[in-house]
């Protein structure tokens, strides 16, 4: 039986895909059109969420709007970097230096498959559009680069490097920016000379993230595994770091916290997991997201790093941190962790979902989502709040795509995910504290169930499934799970209980794509950071007409055997989330 939502003649809900692997959401208010920009010059374009074009964008140098990325990285347009009022010359190849890894060199070394996790933001004070890319090498080699342009969809000119990675022995940090932030070298400092255990300590310099903080500063966070992710305070009159900003070393051996020149650290370290960081100030706070696990769609039972993407969120009230998620926990780890998969032996961050499979009526089959993961969030314009993800899925190997869902806040300031995809739903975040988007009397009903799990089997491939449960008229939950659900009035709050535990969520009106089904939907986190959704597959809107009750020992029963309470008088009762006709 369909819910009472549902219309009988169900039409398709328009979503054109697209495959862009570590989408960077970005909003252009000049065309009114959403940017995402991936790895591997992947980048796409909609105006309303749901529909995706392809687009391509080039670089630029002296000579040439469509260069090569091997030529485009080489020199640099800014070439004089100031400091306390002082200009000194640098100039960074940042092929050059990625070669440098492993057995790589100048000769073989392609930067075709390795500009990486590109975020573009526009610049109030130059009137540019800046992108921050990491340009990846072997051995830590790599380097957060900033190019500019005048037109979000490019040409983009190499300005200057960022922040740079490897600089471990000998004299190869002359070749860096090391000596312009902390003075003049005879050689390279201890902590810095790390040989090939330079993960340990340090960042892999990857995967920016630029953002303004509510006073108008400008940060970047960036990294990968290895030692964790870091903070720089960049200028906001040229894109680049600030080197005016000074970070007092704090620390020792690998438990640095505070650097010189890599900044702060604010997630991770110690090799744990986690990367791809992304930060977006909501509400009353700076959340941060991160990816832990690999990447992979998993399968490979002797490789715990092949799969297991799964996005974690912590929050703070100040854009460096500290970040820490519902139950205090710090997102930075002071010794080496197993952070995901049956055997990791912490749940750190909000788990906002994971694996699933046979949900409503798109992740089914081969077509169930994994391995979800290096996101971007974005507070819009339209009032609305956006997660953009790539995903894999339960039997298409490495292939991917772009899915994006609307985000809510619950009671207790936290986010949650809508259960499904967005398709164009009209509600915002304002309307989920001030309006009631579901009526008590469409709630009750028999509901399908996902309980998101930390410690999935990624060799496995394993997904959570929903199970069956009913929300009943008197606020009481049975089926697979029993419970209590309770609302609070005027707004779309809802508090769940499922045995011992406590869950903060909304209830809103779903889209069961790629059809235009309608259904009554739930998300909700606990304080532990799981979280739980459901949708509702059939209303409570069914009348059992009872014309001869009988008892049997003093209990009462339907004509089904059913049991039901033995009204005073006759007339239409609720039970057990059913309208029941007495005569």
């Amino acid at each position: 039986m369909l819910s009472a939502l549902l219309p009988i003649c169900a039409s398709a809900v328009s979503l054109t895909r697209v495959s862009v692997h570590d989408p960077s959401v970005v909003w252009d208010p000049a065309s009114q059109t959403y940017y995402i920009f991936g790895s591997h010059r992947d980048h796409a374009k909609s105006t309303d969420m749901m529909n995706w074009t392809k687009i391509t964008v080039p670089w630029a140098t002296a000579t040439s709007n469509d260069a090569d990325p091997n030529i485009a990285f080489t020199t640099p347009e800014v070439t004089k970097i100031k400091k306390g009022g002082v200009e000194y010359d640098f100039a960074f190849d940042a092929v050059k230096w990625s070669a440098r890894g492993g057995t790589q060199n100048l000769a073989k070394y392609d930067v075709t498959g390795n500009q990486w996790a590109p975020d573009v933001i526009y610049n109030k004070v130059m009137n540019k559009w800046c992108m921050y890319l990491s340009v990846n090498g072997d051995a830590w080699y790599s380097s957060i680069i900033m190019l500019t342009a005048d037109n979000i969809e490019g040409p983009y000119r190499y300005q200057a490097p960022v922040v740079i990675s490897g600089f471990r022995s000998g004299t190869e940090y002359k070749d860096t920016d090391l000596e312009l932030v902390v003075g003049s070298l005879d050689a390279l400092p201890e902590r810095y000379a790390t040989g090939n255990r330079w993960g340990d300590r340090w960042p892999n310099n990857i995967d920016p993230c630029v953002f303004y903080d509510e006073e108008g500063k400008l940060w970047m966070s960036y990294g990968s595994w290895s030692g964790g992710i870091w903070m720089l305070e960049l200028d906001e009159e040229t894109g680049l770091r600030d080197y005016d900003v000074e970070y007092e070393l704090k620390g020792k051996d690998n438990g640095i916290t505070v650097d010189p020149y890599f900044g702060k650290k604010i997630a991770g370290g110690y090799y744990v997991s986690g990367e791809a960081s992304y930060i977006e100030h909501i509400g009353d706070y700076y959340f941060l997201f991160m990816s832990y696990g690999g990447l992979a769609a998993g399968g490979v039972a002797s490789d715990y790093n092949n799969g297991g993407y799964q996005m974690r969120v912590f929050r703070s009230d100040k854009p460096d941190g500290p970040y820490k998620d519902m139950d205090g926990n710090d997102a930075v780890y002071n010794s080496y962790q197993l952070n995901f998969g049956p055997n990791a032996n912490t749940n750190r961050g909000i788990n906002i979902f994971g694996a699933y499979k046979d949900w409503g009526n798109q992740a089914k089959g081969n077509k169930g989502e994994r391995s979800q993961g290096h996101n971007s969030i974005i507070a819009a314009e339209d009032g609305r709040t956006y997660l953009v993800y790539h995903t894999r899925f339960q039997n298409r190997q490495e292939s991917h795509e772009v899915r994006v869902h609307q985000v809510f806040m619950s009671k207790n300031g936290w986010l949650v995910a809508a259960p499904f995809e967005y398709t164009g739903e009209q509600v915002t975040t304002a309307d989920i504290a001030t309006t009631q988007q579901i009526a008590n009397d469409q709630i009750p009903g028999d509901y399908k169930l996902l309980i998101h799990k930390y410690k999935l089997d990624h060799t496995k491939k394993e997904a959570v499934s929903p199970v069956d449960i009913q929300l009943n008229a008197d606020g009481t939950i049975s089926g697979s799970q029993a419970g209590t659900w309770k609302t609070e009035d005027g707004t779309s709050y809802v508090i769940i209980k499922l045995g011992s535990t406590t869950y903060y969520g909304v209830f809103v009106e779903q889209t069961l794509e790629p059809t235009d089904d309608k259904a009554v939907a739930f998300t909700a986190v606990t304080k532990n950071g799981q979280t739980i959704w459901g949708y509702q597959t059939a209303a409570s809107t069914g009348i059992e007409q009872i014309v001869n009750r009988k008892s049997v020992n003093s209990k009462y029963y339907d004509l089904q055997g059913r049991p039901i309470t033995e009204p005073q008088r006759k007339g239409i009762y609720i039970q057990n989330g059913k309208k029941v006709v007495i005569k």
